[in-house]
């Protein structure tokens, strides 16, 4: 969900050697395209058209794309699956593992709000708006059908360690598998 931590994860897996590739800057970048102010309101508008128009897979159809043409590595990391559907679409790349990271809804809201990018939400009521929009996509069932699951509830470095040796622990059983 929005705030659980997924860009921290991002961070961590950046430094372990991963390739992050952000399925929101594909909606960011429509919104720059359309020449919208990226704030929630209009990315969520966005992350929905976009869905109607070219079905559940839309976002990570573009997101795939960038994949194939950009990656670098063997290791990727995908930030912002909404739904199953878009995860079997990455996985016809390659081995996949889907890791959900799980914080409160208290928590999350605090963590948006001290980010302080421009789709942040303004009050609590627009924060569960946005998770009402994020679940009717379909994110509770991918955050149900996880093969691993983070909880985000102590500091920042708890995070970081927890991720770091989750990543740790699959970058090595797919290094070995391909050997």
């Amino acid at each position: 969900m929005p705030g659980a931590g997924k860009s921290t994860a991002s961070e961590v897996s950046a430094s372990m050697g991963f390739e992050v590739f952000r399925m929101g800057d594909d909606v960011r970048m429509e919104a720059e395209r359309r020449k919208l102010v990226p704030t929630d309101e209009n990315l969520g508008l966005i992350m929905l058209q976009l869905r109607q128009t070219g079905g559940p897979v839309a976002i990570a159809n573009l997101c795939k794309q960038r994949i194939e043409r950009d990656a670098k590595s063997s290791f990727v990391l995908i930030d912002g699956i909404r739904n199953v559907n878009e995860f079997l679409e990455f996985k016809k790349l390659g081995r996949a593992v889907l890791v959900s990271i799980h914080a409160s809804p208290e928590r999350r809201f605090k963590f948006l709000q001290a980010r302080g990018r421009t789709d942040s939400p303004t009050s609590f009521q627009s924060f569960e708006s946005r998770d009402r929009r994020e679940l009717s996509v379909g994110i509770g069932e991918s955050i149900a059908l996880s093969d691993e699951v983070v909880i985000n509830k102590g500091s920042v470095e708890d995070l970081k360690k927890d991720v770091s040796e989750l990543l740790r622990q699959l970058k090595q059983k797919f290094s070995s598998e391909w050997k």
